[in-house]
């Protein structure tokens, strides 16, 4: 059998695929790609017939297969997008997802209205992408809202970083929030040396903060009484506030991503009322410099007030 009678049997699958005759139109493109194996228009065909008739497993495949062939067919990465999302592959599905737009950027709207596709268009998918590559793998869960049950947010859990014996904690949604004046992006990051349930509580609650206020945490921003309220016992007596800096000890280079709109961190710090009152009278660069002469551990929830 030759490339023609491929070519004709894959005619005839577009034309039963258009009157919705989608078993009949299977058949015909499972041929073309027996006689054919390299037909690449045959295996798109396939995949959208097997999403069609619900067999995800198979579409992904027959897409796959496709898109080997034609990398650059925006109609087979759109197929092996859905048929992914469809199958739990965030991975796969965003990055043909993402290769789609860059081939056919009118195809936004489109992919916004699709459930399953919407959520990889979310920035905060993009910087946890990019978390995950600078600091490995994670574990995450969601924090719900203390006075709305329907809000969450997600922290993510990252061991050995950004040192080994430390751990990050970083928000995964707070980049989806908007600024005035093109302000960059906020994900939050918080490092631990000694593990506990704190430490996610204190991001979720940064990040929820955040949200409701419409403050935006600059470097050398103070907020009180964040870690206080979380009822953390004695580190919410000991370290109530919460101090935000720059990211200097993870090495990343910021933004994480350049956008438009651009994506960059923020590190929580839980400080004393003493070390609050001093920034609040010398500013920001005076607290940093008796952290420094004090040899204060960010990361270490057990210390003392370094003032």
């Amino acid at each position: 059998m030759s490339r023609a009678a491929a070519d004709q049997l894959t005619e005839e699958g577009r034309a039963l695929f258009n009157e919705q005759a989608y078993a009949q139109a299977l058949a015909r493109f499972e041929r073309a790609t027996t006689i054919f194996p390299t037909h690449a228009q045959a295996w798109k065909g396939l995949g959208h017939c097997l999403l069609m008739l619900a067999r995800a497993a198979e579409a992904a495949r027959a897409f796959d297969q496709a898109i080997g062939l034609r990398p650059d067919s925006a109609t087979a990465l759109w197929g092996g997008a859905l048929a992914h999302a469809d199958l739990g592959h965030k991975l796969v599905a965003e990055n043909y997802l993402r290769r789609v737009l860059a081939l056919q950027p009118t195809w936004l709207e489109l992919a916004l209205s699709v459930p399953a596709l919407a959520a990889f268009l979310q920035l905060s998918t993009r910087a946890a992408a990019l978390l995950r590559t600078a600091l490995g793998p994670h574990s995450k869960r969601a924090y719900r809202h203390a006075r709305d049950a329907t809000r969450t947010i997600e922290v993510a859990r990252f061991a050995d970083a950004p040192a080994p014996g430390l751990i990050t904690y970083a928000s995964f949604g707070l980049s989806n929030v908007a600024w005035p004046d093109a302000r960059p992006r906020l994900e939050v990051l918080l490092a631990c040396a000694h593990d506990t349930a704190a430490a996610p509580q204190i991001v979720a609650n940064a990040v929820f903060h955040v949200m409701d206020s419409g403050f935006y945490p600059a470097p050398g921003a103070m907020v009180r009484d964040l870690v206080g309220v979380i009822g953390a016992r004695e580190l919410s007596e000991r370290l109530p506030h919460a101090y935000f800096t720059v990211p200097r000890r993870w090495g990343l280079r910021l933004p994480l991503d350049e956008g438009p709109p651009a994506i960059t961190l923020t590190t929580v710090v839980p400080v004393s009322e003493a070390e609050y009152q001093y920034w609040k009278a010398h500013g920001d660069q005076a607290l940093e410099d008796r952290f420094a002469a004090a040899g204060m551990e960010p990361a270490d929830l057990r210390r003392p007030s370094a003032i």
